[in-house]
């Protein structure tokens, strides 16, 4: 009961969040240099984005389950390192942060896409580091409920123009800009917007009409609209199985993916480059959307230890309630299913790779090579 009113906490209050586990940089206390000689007793999660974020929140849920979990009950420390979408963090962890099996680091989506497609600034291989435990999420995008009767009737026949306000094309909306390709949707997107609650809100305000949201700020803030009559779900992104196909997002099950709306309007199941490069991003950005991870050359004993560690936490009754609202309900991957999935998702050909940095630098004038 404890555990599920820090939580709470942690969602409502950052200063409370920041609480949870002491936030240094560069710091030597007493309690740092005893886990450095032990190795121990001591475990520091390396989070690539600032206090209160969606990654932080999610690193610092799992902080107090790795204690309880990890032989000696280490303490654990989170150290922020923001800036570049996660990348400044994430190389930092790679470069700076000693291999001994007690430093670890929470990546997202943010860090997962720019290492696939080579963005110039990564200076880290996810392929170094050893999965421990991973979560996902998902997204719906929806729209009016008079394009969504336009759509219905045939996408191919659609003479109005949709608009979709988004924050960055290399970022999440990738995915869904793909999912648009794939459909063969003629959707201008308007990029630049802050967040996706400020692209939430130029929908509610006309200035865009068609959209999609992850599945909490779904939840919260959409279906309200739905149950209104002012929105109308149109597909999910899905997940990916472990079997690499395209399945309904388990949160999701009455709302069709993409495949299924492509296969209702066009009569065959969706292909081509279009389709692999977006059930790729779906996987790395969304079955794989948050990854804690530890240095593949750190000592076995101690990556074995924290993949136990893991086992033990997905099975905890108390993190399982207390998941339900920071993970989204969504199980969590540990062991041999976590490291198939993780290879299935960051193992992108180069042919697919050069399609989607080509479709970025045609459509959006970006060549994530030189970022």
């Amino acid at each position: 009961m404890k555990k599920i009113i820090t939580m709470i906490a942690i969602i409502i209050f950052c200063g409370g969040l920041m609480a949870l586990s002491p936030i240094t940089k560069g710091s030597s206390s007493d309690t740092d240099e005893k886990g450095e000689e032990s190795g121990h007793d001591l475990l520091k999660f390396t989070v690539p984005f600032e206090a209160g974020g969606g990654t932080d929140i999610y690193g610092r849920f799992m902080t107090p389950y790795f204690s309880e979990h990890t032989p000696n009950n280490p303490k654990v420390q989170v150290e922020n390192i923001p800036g570049g979408a996660s990348i400044t963090g994430t190389n930092h962890y790679a470069n700076s942060v000693a291999p001994d099996g007690a430093n670890l680091l929470t990546s997202s989506a943010s860090s997962h896409v720019p290492f696939m497609l080579e963005q110039s600034s990564v200076d880290y291989d996810l392929t170094e580091f050893k999965p421990i435990i991973g979560s996902p999420s998902g997204g719906v995008v929806y729209t009016t409920p008079e394009n969504a009767e336009k759509i219905h009737n045939g996408i191919g026949d659609m003479e109005s123009t949709l608009f979709h306000a988004g924050i960055s094309p290399t970022g999440l909306d990738l995915s869904t800009l793909l999912s648009y390709e794939v459909l063969g949707m003629d959707v201008k997107a308007v990029l630049g917007y802050e967040g996706r609650g400020p692209s939430r809100v130029a929908f509610e305000q006309g200035e865009s009409n068609i959209d999609f949201q992850t599945t909490t700020a779904y939840n919260n803030n959409v279906q309200p609209m739905i149950e209104n009559g002012k929105a109308v779900p149109l597909y999910s992104l899905g997940q990916i199985d472990e079997k690499g196909e395209l399945v309904r997002d388990p949160q999701f099950p009455d709302i069709p993916t993409v495949k299924e709306v492509y296969m209702e309007q066009y009569g065959e199941e969706p292909s081509g480059e279009a389709w692999e490069a977006y059930t790729q991003l779906i996987n790395a950005s969304y079955t794989m959307n948050k990854v804690i991870w530890v240095h593949k050359d750190a000592p076995q004993e101690e990556i074995d230890k924290l993949q136990a560690s893991a086992e033990t936490i997905a099975q905890d009754s108390e993190f399982k309630e207390a998941s339900l609202k920071i993970l989204e309900g969504y199980d969590v991957y540990t062991g041999d299913d976590l490291q198939q999935r993780i290879n299935n998702a960051f193992n992108i050909s180069d042919e697919n790779k050069a399609w989607i940095q080509n479709y970025l630098y045609e459509n959006y004038e970006v060549d994530i090579t030189k970022l």
